[in-house]
């Protein structure tokens, strides 16, 4: 096999395992994603942010019409998140250009482990806010949407990994809606996010070219199994493949980090005035 035809291999491989995984879980797949194409791609970390925020706009439209169709969705908390995470999106989006790509690995990683761990550890999750007062549900629903955006922008990672436990801790929701509802936000977060990313130049359209036709019937696919299973099934399930990849990906990006740092740095040429190499790339 050329090496052209293995690679457009991969990113159909990448399509598939992140669309699954976002329609299962109600998140955008970027924690899938990302890691595959910066690992096997060699797609430039910044880059492969935004590019999985292309494929999760896709991915995420198809599988929110499985949720939708099956009831799984409150609109008033739709509406409300997307008055947060359409802002976030554009803010975080922004921002990533400010953050190493390593270091913007590592924060998406920590972020990944310490939500999925309280979902495991956790069987029977008592929301913060069971019985809100009138209109307070909707500032709660704009503060996790904000929240959600910002990561989503700067991330690459939809929001989801961070509306749906959130919807689940802050506010007792059940899982299926929680995705359901996440879904529907993430759609337009995305677009916002992926939009700020491409006129920044950080989007490999080649590569979301071939993963995203694949990532839209799998993200179906994805939210057909979810419907399947009870709810603490799935919050562990979604939980525990978050776990593996939160503990992966800051691994790898704390060893890139150290051998960038063991790296010898390239002397000035003093008699030439200049500076002689270029600093590592992100």
């Amino acid at each position: 096999m050329s090496s052209r035809a293995s690679s457009r291999a991969t990113m159909i491989a990448i399509g598939g395992m992140g669309g699954f995984f976002s329609g299962l879980v109600g998140g955008g797949g970027g924690a899938v994603m990302i890691p595959l194409m910066t690992g096997v791609l060699k797609i430039r970390q910044h880059a492969a942010h935004g590019t999985s925020l292309v494929i999760i706009a896709g991915a995420a439209t198809a599988a929110s019409a499985t949720y939708i169709a099956q009831g799984n969705v409150r609109w008033l908390l739709v509406g409300c998140m997307l008055i947060g995470s359409t802002a976030g999106a554009w803010i975080g989006a922004k921002g990533a250009m400010r953050l190493p790509a390593m270091r913007l690995r590592q924060c998406l990683a920590v972020f990944l482990v310490l939500i999925a761990l309280r979902l495991i550890l956790v069987e029977n999750v008592d929301p913060l806010f069971p019985s809100p007062p009138a209109g307070s549900e909707a500032l709660v629903a704009i503060a996790i949407g904000l929240v959600g955006g910002l990561a989503a922008g700067a991330l690459g990672v939809g929001g989801g990994a961070i509306f749906v436990p959130a919807l689940v801790l802050l506010l007792g929701v059940g899982q299926h809606i929680a995705q359901g509802v996440s879904l529907c936000v993430i759609v337009v977060t995305a677009i916002v996010g992926a939009t700020t990313h491409h006129r920044q130049g950080t989007v490999d359209l080649m590569a979301a070219k071939w993963i995203t036709p694949v990532a839209v019937p799998a993200g179906v696919l994805g939210s057909m199994l979810a419907a399947q299973l009870s709810d603490r099934t799935l919050r562990v399930t979604v939980s525990s493949v978050i776990l593996l990849i939160g503990i992966q990906m800051f691994v790898t990006a704390s060893r890139r980090i150290r051998s960038e740092r063991r790296a010898p740095v390239a002397a000035p040429n003093v008699s030439a005035g200049i500076q002689v190499g270029e600093g590592n790339a992100n």
